[in-house]
């Protein structure tokens, strides 16, 4: 049991899913109701978006796993399960099995939508998945790039793929695409240092395949300063976003960003200036998923 639980990031499909559930029940259908909007998509269609994107997340997880055995040997040795308690066969057919059902899925959503934009939606999200694992983790930057623009990427899809069956006037459309698009750049600003503290910590192994990630090109000290301009860049976006929350009276949502995300954002600065060992570097990873968990919990805040 445990061993399907690392294999496949069970809390971290728990968060897409609850993620999905709260842009639908918390910006898409309040502002539909606002505006006498019929929802778009109903509740098997938003069921089956939710099913195609976990099931690639978890075809990326496991096809990654399957090849960073060596590195996590080094970088991951109490996490590591193929080659232990599943043979590296049996990891790559059950990514490839939820590939198959991935696109399945995708396309029997197309064909009840009768648009074959979120099957292409979703065939686009899982190459990319699938392009990381094989080669983009290895360079430089991109496949930081590559996790960042996934995690926004879902979010942004769940908003275009609803769009395509929603008769939604110019304000509401405005409204809706103003709330996602910012949490998207919150999601892609988050992922993108997490993925670099990510780096920090798996040097050791990642030098092993010649990978080619921030840290070992260019170091440390240069990494831990490209981490405190995505911080400050990130500090500023989100209190040019208070400043709109508060206009929009909306008070509690804009506190919930002071003390969830901001203030843990300035520990994270203080934290990454006198990180040394792999557990710092561990620690903070940690803490900037806990940060993103705080940032899709405004979704919530921002109806007060």
């Amino acid at each position: 049991m445990r061993t399907i639980y690392t294999m496949l990031r069970v809390p971290n499909l728990l968060i897409i899913a609850l993620t999905f559930l709260l842009l639908r029940y918390f910006v898409f259908i309040p502002v539909y109701s606002t505006y006498s909007i019929t929802t778009g998509m109903g509740s098997l269609h938003y069921l089956l978006m939710i099913t195609a994107t976990i099931l690639i997340a978890a075809a990326g997880y496991i096809s990654n796993d399957y090849f960073d055995v060596i590195t996590d040997e080094v970088n991951k040795p109490d996490k590591k399960y193929i080659g232990l308690q599943v043979t590296p066969g049996t990891a790559l057919s059950t990514s490839l099995i939820f590939s198959f059902f991935a696109l399945v899925t995708g396309i029997w959503l197309a064909l009840l939508m009768q648009n074959l934009f979120p099957a292409l939606l979703l065939l686009i999200a899982l190459a990319v998945a699938w392009w990381y694992a094989l080669s983009l983790k290895k360079s430089l930057l991109w496949g930081n790039i590559a996790v960042a623009c996934m995690s926004a990427g879902t979010i942004a899809m769940a908003w275009i793929i609803e769009n395509q069956c929603s008769q939604v006037t110019d304000i509401p459309f405005r409204i809706i695409t103003d709330i996602i698009t910012a949490i998207s750049i919150f999601a892609f600003l988050l992922s993108m240092m997490r993925e670099i503290v990510k780096d920090i910590e798996d040097m050791e192994g990642d030098s092993l395949i010649n990978c080619r990630s921030l840290p070992i090109v260019k170091g440390i000290p240069f990494t831990k300063s490209i981490l405190l301009v995505f911080t400050l860049t990130t500090l500023l976006f989100l209190i040019i976003t208070q400043i709109y929350l508060v206009e929009f009276s909306r008070l509690i949502a804009a506190t919930w960003l002071l003390i969830c995300v901001e203030i843990p954002l300035i520990y994270f600065i203080k934290s990454i200036t006198s990180a040394k060992v792999k557990a710092d570097y561990h620690k903070l990873s940690t803490l900037l998923k806990w940060i993103m968990i705080g940032g899709i919990g405004s979704i919530i805040a921002g109806q007060f």
